[in-house]
């Protein structure tokens, strides 16, 4: 059995037992005849007497269909309605995206407890952002639901969690995204619990691949999904200060820049961004802190010299500034994964998407591995390009790669200086008015407060944001 223990969760996976076949029928015969010869008879008499009633006595009433939501209260339902209809609309890039989730998510949702009710602690927390009071603040209803929701989802998922492996893990991973979703977009200033969500994904997916096999991973149709969403998620927890502090860096160095699978790279409806850049974004945030490692602890025996630092960094940069040009070019990115359905704008705003992506890891090069100062040129451009990227999205409610740019908008604002601090304070207004997505209201908070707090040019932002554990 593998376990993650952290922030007060326990995520465990059993390792595959045999379960225990049922005991023979002989094995119970004898102390059941009596009671078994009994009951037979009483069924016999009860057949016979139903028998001997005329049919015209009964008036069977056959429904025409069965409610599969039958089960739950008429607020539970309504908020799953909500889910479907609203929150997971705004949680979504494009309608191919709502439409997979809504095919993967909901079906095992209603025949799952933890997952239920996750996915309505999910729905509350868009809700309630509609319910602030003039003192911007949530009433205590709305928190009390979403906590109600998320702790009994925790513990059915506890409870499935320790039954024997050999059941679909589906579910439970399906559960933790959600969870962990709950925990990145509430906005909550206790940002800590999201990592064991993360980890105990990581837990799962390694406990099964070890286990099963890959080709008993695909024969589960929601695993493909939730692997998108657990290697987007890896890349992105690989880039904050603590990082994928579990794993020992292979610093072997980054892909060729003209690898032979170049033509078939593709970008991610759901994640927003090509799958060769998340490779590229762990392999950043693995030099990232070995590079914080080397500067925090001066007397420990470095993996990397200066120079290899350096040189590292380079080979990093040049592999960003290759996909750049390449998805420029429109020839190497030839579509959206899934099916078609784009227009040339839709696939014009992911391009956006991905190129905003790509310039905050130039940043993060530049910043955490490099060790330029924030006013930088290199770093102010990469500032300036993702300000760009994310203006020419077209602004909505729903369905919009804006739902994915909190993280980007988040790095341009910790390094930005002057108008363009004012020009994130605008778009991040913008989004969240249209989305009503929590994080990004609680990411200008931050930018607003680290920016009041750094202005006698004393504070960065790495020992700011050392007091929280921030996931934007």
């Amino acid at each position: 059995m593998s376990a993650i223990f952290d922030g007060g969760f326990v995520y465990s996976s059993n390792r595959l037992t045999p379960v225990a076949p049922a005991p023979p029928p002989d094995a119970e015969l004898d102390s059941t005849s009596d009671s078994s010869f009994s009951s037979s008879q009483q069924q016999a008499s009860s057949m016979q007497s139903t028998q001997n009633l005329n049919s015209s006595d009964f008036d069977l009433a056959i429904p025409m269909s069965v409610d599969p939501l039958s089960f739950m209260a008429p607020s539970d339902r309504h908020l799953l309605q909500y889910f479907m209809y609203n929150a997971s609309r705004a949680l979504a890039t494009h309608s191919l995206v709502h439409q997979e989730v809504c095919e993967v998510i909901l079906p095992m949702a209603v025949v799952n407890q933890a997952l239920l009710h996750a996915t309505l602690a999910l729905a509350a927390i868009h809700r309630n952002s509609f319910m602030f009071n003039a003192h911007n603040t949530l009433g205590d209803n709305g928190k009390d639901d979403v906590a109600h929701f998320t702790t009994t989802s925790i513990a059915h998922l506890r409870r499935e969690l320790q039954k024997p492996a050999g059941d679909s893990l589906g579910p439970k991973l399906a559960t933790i995204r959600t969870l962990f979703l709950c925990e990145a977009i509430s906005g909550s200033p206790t940002l800590r619990t999201w990592r064991s969500h993360f980890l105990g994904a990581k837990a799962l997916f390694s406990s099964m691949e070890w286990e099963r096999g890959i080709q008993d991973i695909k024969k589960d149709p929601s695993l493909p999904f939730l692997r998108r969403w657990y290697n987007i998620t890896e890349a992105l927890v690989a880039l904050t200060p603590e990082g994928l502090a579990e794993e020992s860096p292979d610093f072997s160095g980054p892909r060729s820049l003209c690898g032979p699978n170049d033509s078939q790279t593709c970008i991610d409806a759901y994640t927003g961004c090509t799958d060769d850049l998340a490779g590229a974004l762990r392999e950043i945030g693995a030099l990232a802190r070995e590079r914080r490692r080397r500067t925090k602890g001066p007397g420990l025996r470095p993996q990397l010299s200066e120079a290899e630092f350096l040189r590292m960094a380079d080979r990093l940069e040049m592999l960003i500034q290759g996909m750049i040009t390449r998805d420029r070019s429109g020839t190497a990115v030839y579509n959206v994964s899934g099916p078609p359905g784009l227009s040339v704008k839709e696939f014009e705003e992911f391009l956006l998407c991905n190129e905003a992506y790509q310039h905050t890891a130039l940043i993060h090069i530049h910043r955490q591995i490099r060790l330029l100062s924030s006013d930088s040129p290199l770093i102010q451009d990469c500032v300036k390009r993702i300000i760009d990227c994310v203006s020419r999205i077209k602004p909505a409610a729903t369905l919009s790669p804006l739902t994915l740019l909190t993280t980007p908008l988040f790095t341009a604002g910790c390094e930005a200086r002057g108008t363009d601090r004012g020009k994130i304070i605008v778009l991040l207004k913008e989004m969240y008015n249209h989305l009503h997505l929590p994080n990004m209201k609680r990411a200008l908070e931050v930018l607003e407060d680290f920016w009041w707090a750094s202005a006698d040019g004393k504070t960065s932002w790495e020992s700011f944001s050392s007091t929280f554990n921030v996931f934007f």
